[in-house]
């Protein structure tokens, strides 16, 4: 929860009246230290996890990030040994892989469309104007009816999330450019029938139902 728009003993209360635990137990209070460190490796220490970085508690890209620091560490020192030409572009690409995370995820908050919201936080993330610069390119892109996927290439940040993901992404939200703005599909696109997809999760359905 935000400190900022709930306090501990609300956000105590509404967890347990969730649970229907009464005041059984003691509650931990956990903080949060967001952001990465500069340099993952750094002389002759390498920070991994929890050491090296922390987004978001509901981010599932934890695991991965661990996977892929080993991974481009061991490609590293395999390729130049442990040397400074090795951490450097190690330490430049683990760094971007994070933001680039950190940027998926400000989208999720940042797009969210939730209506019920007493504590204005959801409204507050609305609100958020403080995006990084290929975040911004990339909600302009999808906003204005630009080629998102030309954009995510020349970025080259399609190793993070591809195209497709930030469009499912925004899509999802309900978010959408004006309808002036959208490039008619050309003869290349296939159409995709609508019916015959919904026939084929109406079929997958029957699995489903009680005997």
């Amino acid at each position: 929860y935000s400190s900022r728009h709930l306090s501990p003993d609300q956000a105590e209360a509404e967890l347990r009246a969730h649970l229907g635990v009464g005041d059984v137990g003691t509650a931990r209070h956990l903080t949060m230290r967001v952001g990465r460190v500069a340099k993952s490796w750094s002389h002759n220490a390498l920070a991994i996890g929890l050491a090296q970085g922390f987004i978001e508690p509901l981010e599932a890209t934890a695991l991965h990030i661990v996977m892929a620091t080993v991974e481009a560490f061991l490609d590293a020192v395999d390729a130049n040994g442990f040397t400074p030409a090795a951490s450097a572009p190690f330490n430049e690409a683990i760094a971007a892989r994070y933001d680039g995370v950190r940027d998926y995820i400000v989208a999720h908050y940042r797009l969210n469309q939730r209506g019920t919201d007493p504590t204005g936080y959801w409204a507050e993330a609305r609100a958020l104007a403080q995006l990084s610069d290929p975040l911004k390119a990339l909600m302009s892109a999808w906003f204005t009816g630009a080629d998102m996927a030309a954009l995510v290439e020349q970025m080259g940040i399609g190793r993070y999330y591809n195209a497709i993901s930030w469009h499912c992404l925004m899509a999802g939200y309900g978010t959408f450019p004006d309808e002036h703005r959208l490039v008619p599909a050309g003869p290349d696109i296939e159409r995709i029938d609508l019916h015959k997809i919904d026939d084929f999760l109406d079929r997958c359905a029957l699995n489903f139902r009680p005997h």
